[in-house]
């Protein structure tokens, strides 16, 4: 363990032994015997902490202050994101909390599947019928092995990147996922403010079952981008683009287009909104360089919703190839079977500036609303952040594709 490993865990020790004193959880040996009830301010999915009381669906969850800055634990956009696994060890030892769901992100789909509703299994989980387009990326990104180095000193490591102008602590932007209620009744307004409270960017859909302006209102802090379905003929509603910016969206992400429609609304989404424009579903090489012809901002290289036929390849192994062949000119995401930190390093090593993500977020989200959510996302940054450290890897941006080898 390096000094600094061994400083930060002993900095975490003592800030989670001030923390559980302060809660009167150590005061004697039949308190332990007890279930722990959280102070009145307590910090919702933090270690340490206990979360509210699970709330039925006849009454939502209401939206939650972020975390304090005076909070004794290292938590919110300032800690060190692998020092979570030691919060979480240093909570369990000192007074027997555990994390509200497992840190396995990997079994998350399968603890969701059995919280939801069928309706909301259908919607969520159900792959938009393109279980094989799933598989496949699994598969793909699997088979991209991390390869450890040894006499690396990488004490000090750093997720901080930049993206079309928008800085980030970490390369993860949660992606549109629409009718997110259907997860949890606080919906899209508890993953908005755990992403706030991460200073992580947070993509609104267009078929949210929450509006844009309660969300702005729920996480005022946050920044927000905005999820946009591909126009049909008649163009992007101009209304709908103008309460997105009016709500603080800064930036467009589009879906891809269906089969047979062509770039026609391009022009007039232009017209419509005057900031960066992201388009999803990129998977060849033509179409990225298409998409810096018509002078789009970014793609996301995925195959977004799974409807792309039975035979359908992981999408990670186009991935090196569009980011050989357009990266610089426009920026490059990934956003297709990233469920994992490890998942993130990988497609960080073939070429992507940041990993979109959708159902992981989902999953915590059904699992345990706002704290759910939060705790899926420190989990994958630490898990990213550890993996650099084995990898001997001080920033994201010194990763190339020789940080891997494939099976």
């Amino acid at each position: 363990m390096s000094e600094h490993t061994r400083r930060q865990f002993l900095e975490v020790a003592a800030a989670t032994a001030a923390a559980t004193a302060a809660a009167g959880l150590l005061a004697s040996p039949a308190s332990a015997a007890r279930p722990v009830v959280a102070p009145a301010r307590a910090t919702p999915g933090v270690p340490g902490r206990s979360p509210r009381s699970p709330r039925s669906p006849e009454s939502p969850e209401s939206p939650e202050s972020p975390e304090s800055p005076e909070s004794p634990l290292p938590v919110g956009p300032g800690a060190p994101f692998g020092s979570y696994q030691s919060e979480i060890y240093l909570a369990g030892m000192t007074a027997g909390i555990t994390p509200i769901f497992t840190t396995n992100l990997s079994d998350l789909e399968a603890a969701a599947a059995e919280v939801l509703s069928e309706a909301a299994r259908r919607h969520l989980l159900a792959w938009a019928g393109g279980a094989a387009a799933v598989r496949a990326n699994a598969r793909a990104l699997s088979a991209w092995r991390i390869v450890p180095r040894m006499f690396v000193d990488r004490a000090e490591r750093d997720l901080g990147t930049t993206v079309l102008g928008v800085t980030m602590p970490a390369p993860v932007i949660l992606g549109p996922v629409g009718g997110q209620t259907e997860a949890h009744p606080a919906g899209e307004i508890a993953s908005a403010r755990a992403a706030a409270g991460l200073g992580l960017t947070y993509v609104h859909s267009s078929r949210a079952s929450t509006s844009l302006e309660e969300v702005a209102v729920a996480a005022l802090t946050g920044q927000r981008w905005f999820g946009l379905d591909w126009p049909d003929r008649g163009g992007p509603d101009p209304v709908l683009l103008t309460r997105a910016r009016v709500s603080g969206c800064t930036h467009l992400v589009i879906s891809p287009p269906q089969p047979g429609q062509g770039w026609e609304a391009l022009a007039a989404i232009r017209r419509a909104w005057d900031g960066p424009i992201v388009l999803g579903g990129i998977q060849d090489v033509r179409d990225a360089r298409r998409a810096v012809h018509r002078g789009l901002d970014g793609i996301v290289v995925s195959n977004e919703r799974g409807r792309r036929g039975p035979a359908a390849a992981g999408t990670i192994t186009a991935l090196p190839r569009i980011a050989d062949a357009v990266g610089g000119k426009l920026a490059v995401l990934f956003g297709s079977g990233v469920r994992t930190g490890t998942d993130t390093y990988r497609a960080l090593a073939l070429g992507a500036e940041a990993v979109v993500i959708g159902r992981p977020y989902v999953h915590g989200l059904a699992l345990g609303g706002e704290a759910g959510v939060r705790h899926m996302l420190r989990t994958l940054l630490a898990e990213l952040e550890i993996t650099l450290a084995i990898a001997g890897v001080g920033h994201h941006r010194d990763l190339s594709p020789s940080a891997l080898v494939r099976d």
